[in-house]
């Protein structure tokens, strides 16, 4: 499953053109970007979980 997230944040990430980029590379970047710090806090969340005393 996190490797079918990295491969997908990858490939979302990859705009077609740097030097003048459009509206769907932008949203295609941004999109990878939301996609690669929720699988971070995703993370994040789960250590802080897994480590607290009950």
């Amino acid at each position: 499953m996190s490797r079918m997230l990295h491969e997908l944040s990858l490939l979302l990430l990859q705009a077609q053109s740097t030097g003048n980029p459009t509206g769907l590379g932008i949203f295609r970047f941004f999109a990878g970007f939301v996609l690669v710090m929720l699988i971070y806090g995703s993370a994040l969340l789960f250590t802080y979980w897994i480590s607290k005393e009950e």
